[in-house]
Parts: C-alpha cells; sequence; structure tokens
C-alpha cells in the first residue's frame, strides 16, 4: 500500500516571503484613495518618516489587510505589544476596515498592472526557503494558507520558485480564517488534525488550530515578535529556526 504523503501548511508573508516594503507602499496608497487624496508612492524612499516608522512598529502583529488602519487611527506607544495593537485595533469601525480592505486589494492590483517588475521586486525570499519549498512540494502535500491574496501569491511563486507545485491555496476571498482552511485540508485527504503540519510567523494565528489538534509551529525567521515567542513558550508552541524548519517537515 502506498503511503499517503505527509501535509504541510505554509503561511506567505513572513515565513516564505518579507513583503514589508510591498505593505508598506500598498497600504499608504490605499489609504490615501480611502480618504479621497492622491500624495501616493511608488518606493518605500518615498515615504515619509512617521509613516515609515509607525509602520514598521507595527508591522509584525498584521494579520490581514484592515488591520493597517492602526497606523492611521490608533494611539499606540513608540514600541508597541500585541495588546497595544489589540486596543487600537478594537476602536476602528468595522465598515471602514472593509473599505479599507477593498482599498488595499485595488491599490495593489493597480500598482500590480502599472509596475510589475517594482512590485514582484519589493518582496525578498527569505534565505534558503525557496530551496525547501521545491523539495517539500516533491515530497509532501504542499498548501499555502495566507492572508495575502491567492492571485499575488501565484504570481510570486511563478517568478521566484516556478519548479514550486501548489495543491491549493488558501486566501481571504476562500476562508474566513485560517483554522477553517486547515480544516478543510485535513478533510480533503481524510487526515487527523495533528497529521496537518502548518507554520506561521503570527502566534495569533496559531492559538485555535493548537486548540484543536493540528501540528504548529512558529517561524522565527520572519515577522515574529518577541512577545509573540514569549506567548509561544507559554503555550509550548515549538519555535523554528530555518534550519529546524526541514526536520520539522522531515525533508
Amino acid at each position: 500500500m502506498k503511503k499517503k504523503k505527509e501535509i504541510i501548511a505554509f503561511d506567505v508573508d513572513g515565513v516564505i516571503f518579507d513583503s514589508t516594503e510591498e505593505c508598506l507602499v500598498i497600504a499608504w496608497n490605499a489609504h490615501q484613495d480611502l480618504v479621497g487624496r492622491n500624495e501616493k508612492i511608488s518606493h518605500p524612499s518615498q515615504a515619509n518618516e512617521h509613516y515609515d516608522l509607525k509602520f514598521r512598529s507595527i508591522r509584525n502583529y498584521v494579520r490581514s489587510m484592515d488591520e493597517y488602519l492602526v497606523i492611521f487611527y490608533g494611539k499606540i506607544p513608540n514600541n508597541p505589544d500585541q495588546k497595544d495593537f489589540e486596543d487600537s485595533l478594537n476602536l476602528i469601525d468595522d465598515d471602514l476596515k472593509k473599505q479599507y480592505t477593498e482599498s488595499f486589494y485595488q491599490e495593489r492590483k493597480r500598482y500590480k498592472s502599472e509596475s510589475y517588475e517594482n512590485w514582484l521586486n519589493l518582496h525578498y525570499p527569505y534565505e534558503s526557503i525557496l530551496n525547501i519549498l521545491e523539495l517539500c512540494s516533491k515530497r509532501k502535500s504542499l498548501y499555502m494558507v495566507t492572508g495575502k491574496d491567492k492571485t499575488s501569491v501565484k504570481d510570486l511563486l511563478e517568478y521566484f520558485a516556478p519548479k514550486v507545485e501548489i495543491l491549493r491555496i488558501y486566501d481571504k476571498h476562500a476562508v474566513d480564517n485560517k483554522l477553517i482552511a486547515l480544516k478543510k485540508i485535513a478533510k480533503n485527504h481524510s487526515a487527523t488534525h495533528d497529521e496537518v503540519k502548518f507554520i506561521d510567523d503570527n502566534v495569533t494565528h496559531l492559538y485555535e488550530p493548537q486548540n484543536n489538534k493540528f501540528n504548529i509551529a512558529l517561524a522565527e525567521w520572519g515577522y515574529a515578535m518577541p512577545d509573540h515567542i514569549m506567548e509561544a513558550k507559554k503555550r509550548d508552541i515549538p519555535i523554528l529556526s530555518l534550519n529546524d524548519l526541514v526536520s520539522f517537515i522531515e525533508l
């Protein structure tokens, strides 16, 4: 009887690609669109210093596009933690979040249509991750579970890692949250939850999968913040370096 391939699911931003510069540009432009201004930028070097500093202070806490609104409307300290971020986020109107999300996706689409090569070059694959993905796609059942839109993930992989084959990309349009995506993956393979391995850089994305017995780990090489690493340790969530990743997914 042929042995079933192991199931591996990766987040994208902060695990495969550092997309900080892309998100910095698009988040600014989306807000310009939202408030009816046209002071848009095409590169991080064009951003004003105040915005740049505030963006980078909260970037690693952001889980979905609407949460960038904290930059523009949140009252956060210079070195915020997860609680500071959540407190600010909770004060922002839900309808505004929906409007901003739409503006964000439209601005990304516009930027790609006007400057596709520049858009690609605002992304940086983490060292050795693409080789790991290529091996993984040959030996495992490989999925992406991400807040980034599926089209952009496909575009990035086709450019940076054309040999990597993904069974499916679950984005925000496909499922409401990452737990639902992981449950669908397990069901599609008639697998138990602990047979599905999931790697993410934001520890808050791992709470519910852990509660539901998925085999999860925090990627420390990406956007993982010190307080996220401390929280992972408290919750007995494995914390992986890129070297640890190879062992975790048993390549």
